[in-house]
């Protein structure tokens, strides 16, 4: 009796299909586990929360958390501050060097590459103390400056080499029409490359929007005053608190992930897509 070879090989690929699908369930259900029980912790559906007197509805957590941290608003504003303009240098210099990368060329430009490069396997625990001295020699201690200027002046090679490998899959038709056209090297940059690298973009946005919000190292080593404190700053301050129940802790923290988890699910379609196709050509 002869087999169906078509329908052996249809059954492999569904049971194939099947375990794939499962293990990825499983690694959900791992992942998003801590999260769930963080949200149930702050909502304090076990009981009323020590302290928390006067407090009414599943929110009164929140509430208390708020008023413990300190100036809520005031942290909100300069986290913000710090994210937002972190996101704007970032895009513009690494896009800039990953332009000239891919699409200038000069002499030692594959060595300057390579170089930039290895500075991505020094750890940040190696430079952080001629960093320091640097900026506190330049009086920028307890300033927003010693967490901006690395931005500021492209220092994320990783983000250079994503735009280097985005730039480098755009055709080199579209850039000899537009200098057919009259448009410079800035030009193309800026009306033809950076347009077309909206993946990409969105890529470094997200990726710089998680590290600078959630950053707390920078913050507590440069940054003193209790009025130019980030979230991170003032979420730490909590936890150390003996006083502080785990449930208004979990408030807190919560508060501090959520704009996270949003702006990741915003612009998801960007970002893989953007980590997709940075990977296309070498």
């Amino acid at each position: 009796m002869n087999r169906d070879p078509t329908g052996s090989a249809s059954a492999s690929a569904r049971a194939w299909s099947v375990a794939t699908y499962l293990l990825l369930v499983i690694c959900a259900v791992v992942f998003i586990t801590p999260f769930v029980w963080m949200v149930e912790t702050s909502l304090n559906l076990g009981g009323p929360a020590p302290g928390a007197q006067g407090q009414v509805g599943v929110l009164g957590n929140y509430s208390l958390a708020v008023d413990r941290m300190g100036d809520f608003t005031r942290l909100v504003v300069n986290t913000s501050f710090l994210t937002i303009t972190s996101i704007v240098f970032q895009i513009l210099t690494c896009s800039l060097a990953g332009y000239a990368f891919a699409r200038l060329r000069f002499r030692g430009r594959d060595i300057l590459f390579i170089l930039v490069l290895a500075t991505m396997m020094l750890p940040m625990q190696v430079t952080v103390i001629p960093q320091f001295v640097l900026f506190q020699s330049l009086g920028w201690v307890d300033t927003y400056l010693p967490i901006l200027a690395p931005a500021l002046l492209g220092g994320n090679p990783f983000f250079i080499f994503l735009f280097r490998q985005f730039f480098l899959t755009i055709p080199k038709e579209i850039v000899e029409v537009a200098r057919l056209d009259g448009c410079g090297t800035l030009g193309i940059y800026w009306r033809i490359m950076l347009p077309l690298a909206r993946p990409a973009v969105g890529a470094v946005a997200i990726f710089t929007f998680l590290m600078v919000w959630n950053d707390l190292w920078w913050p507590l080593i440069y940054l003193n005053s209790p009025e130019k404190a980030t979230l991170t700053l003032a979420l730490a301050g909590f936890a150390r608190s003996f006083r502080v129940a785990v449930d208004l802790l979990m408030a807190a923290a919560v508060m501090v992930v959520i704009p996270c988890i949003a702006v990741y699910f915003a612009a998801q379609k960007y970002f893989i897509r953007g980590i997709h196709l940075t990977g296309g050509k070498g």
